[in-house]
């Protein structure tokens, strides 16, 4: 038996979609897409959230995988919209994968525009930038947890940097010490329900920057998943 087979049907139309970009495909491999959606709990009829959303892998998956019946609002700063030179990357995937569900939010960090009644919110692999670019994660994690709804998840991936190092290797190698994030996320009143080992790689020393070609995708990384109570 293939390991599709043990995918939810609506997780494995939206990981083996054809309208998915080829450069995210050859991605999925060391991403593990299907997993990592099914640790979240992602259903169908959903109402999503991603911060700091990027080029948009992420959020196209979820999109695909709620349906017609769900959305999922992506958000991007400003500053990162300014770097793309003045254009959304996002709104290209929402055009070529047909993406109606997919809604853009541009808006700061600590204050991203979610609405109310969320099922579900996700930092991939940029809890690290909100440190290093000095948000006031405080507010950012509150802003969370308002708009989830009773129950509602955070999930957080990021790459692991060395024990001890806190927030120190944000900037320069992109890392962040797990228990720094959870020191923090919880703060606001989000509980620790979960955490896998899925992306993890102990054979990463966590001492180098992650985006060379080498390490890409490949980082020692943890998979955190809060809960709203209630």
């Amino acid at each position: 038996m293939t390991a599709t087979a043990h995918w939810p049907g609506h997780i494995r139309a939206a990981v083996l979609s054809h309208r998915r970009p080829e450069r995210d495909v050859q991605r999925d491999a060391l991403r593990r897409p299907a997993e990592t959606l099914m640790f979240f709990e992602v259903a169908p009829g959903q109402q999503l959230g991603e911060l700091n959303a990027g080029w948009g892998y992420f959020s196209g998956l979820l999109a695909a995988a709620v349906g017609d019946d769900g959305c999922v609002h992506a958000h991007t700063t400003e500053a990162s919209i300014k770097r793309w030179g003045g254009t959304n990357p996002l709104d290209k995937r929402i055009t070529r994968q047909g993406l109606a569900n997919l809604h853009t939010l541009v808006a700061p960090m600590e204050a991203p525009g979610f609405p109310p009644g969320l099922d579900a919110i996700f930092s991939v692999m940029c809890y690290h930038d909100a440190v290093w670019s000095g948000v006031d994660r405080a507010a950012m994690n509150q802003a969370v947890f308002a708009a989830l709804k009773p129950g509602g998840i955070f999930g957080v991936i990021d790459h692991h940097a060395r024990p001890g190092r806190g927030a120190a290797d944000c900037h320069a190698i992109h890392r962040v010490e797990r228990q720094l994030v959870i020191d923090e996320v919880t703060a606001a009143g989000l509980v620790l329900e979960a955490e896998s080992d899925l992306l993890a790689n102990p054979d990463d020393p966590c001492s180098e920057d992650v985006h060379p070609r080498g390490i890409r995708d490949r980082t020692h990384r943890f998979m955190l998943r809060f809960r709203r109570p209630g």
